[in-house]
């Protein structure tokens, strides 16, 4: 439990060490558009590729794939539901705050400290899913259906949403080693040592972008958001976990990945995508913050609940 904690610390350190930077004027206020840059065409994908280096698909874990999808498209319509009156850049905020788990950088490292490894493969499972989505459709879903921050909108067609997903490297990149998984394919071991190398990096660089982006500039409306995405998105986690937990008809560990990966906090490129539609990136990676603050305390109730 402490090497877990001490994990989450340090995430939470590196986004402090990103903010005060900032403010000393060591980092410029735009600069984390190129860290952005590094982190979308670089780390996460030779992350990605990392992942799947002994990734084995288990076809009777394959709802949770579904799960993962689900999720997303679900938060997904409930933060238009919840913004039906709202302007286009809240639309686009609540979108990316609602839909998306960080299991990658956040869950993993809880299951793998404390659960078996086919528990790691469970969420890795349910990361498929969560991955399509977060890594780029959910992106070119709002781009095409809602817009822009400033009210112009990408013409809705499958080829404008084809486009996008394309020029996702995360997305593309994804998908690719899905399908040589499922065929069986796998590359040469140096390539493996490279972009573990380089995908080490992701976490502390996604980090220290969030920080770069931090700033606590909240007006009453800002505020009232903030609390509304709390309760959705933290009620919705709390009562899936409770599900999962109870109801759900597979093994118990199975059962405790699902309720861990609902209660994962935002996904850490969901402000690079918002930056992109050109909304509050500053509102956005303090919420992000805050569900990582928010997600360690759950995490660390949960073991204890279990192990009680």
């Amino acid at each position: 439990m402490l090497e877990v904690l001490s994990k989450a610390a340090a995430f939470i350190l590196i986004i402090a060490i990103g903010y005060v930077f900032k403010k000393k004027g060591v980092f410029a206020l735009q600069d984390y558009q190129l860290v952005a840059k590094i982190i979308l065409n670089i780390t996460l994908p030779c992350a990605v590729i990392s992942s799947f280096a002994h990734f084995k698909m288990d076809y009777s874990l394959i709802i949770a794939v579904f799960l993962g999808l689900i999720m997303n498209v679900a938060m997904m319509l409930a933060a238009l539901l919840l913004t039906r009156r709202e302007t286009p850049a809240a639309k686009i905020f609540y979108i990316f705050s609602l839909a998306g788990y960080n299991i990658g950088c956040f869950s993993m490292p809880f299951v793998q400290a404390f659960l078996s490894p086919f528990a790691v493969i469970a969420i890795c499972m349910f990361d498929v899913g969560n991955s399509i989505m977060c890594t780029g459709l959910t992106y070119a879903l709002t781009a095409s259906c809602i817009g822009y921050a400033d009210g112009h909108k990408d013409n809705f067609s499958l080829r404008s949403i084809a486009d996008k997903l394309l020029h996702s490297a995360p997305f593309m990149i994804y998908n690719i080693m899905l399908a040589l998984s499922l065929l069986g394919i796998r590359f040469p071991a140096p390539v493996y040592t490279f972009t573990q190398l380089v995908g080490a990096a992701n976490p502390f660089l996604s980090m220290l972008m969030i920080g770069m982006m931090f700033e606590i500039k909240l007006d009453k409306k800002s505020l009232c958001y903030i609390k509304e995405l709390f309760v959705w998105r933290y009620g919705v986690s709390l009562a899936l976990a409770a599900a999962c937990l109870y109801f759900a008809p597979f093994a118990a560990e199975v059962n405790y990945v699902l309720a861990l990966a609902v209660m994962a906090p935002c996904t850490i490129i969901g402000p690079i995508f918002m930056e992109k539609l050109g909304s509050n990136v500053q509102l956005a990676s303090l919420f992000n913050s805050l569900t990582i603050v928010i997600s360690v305390a759950l995490f660390t109730a949960f073991f204890i609940f279990i192990h009680a």
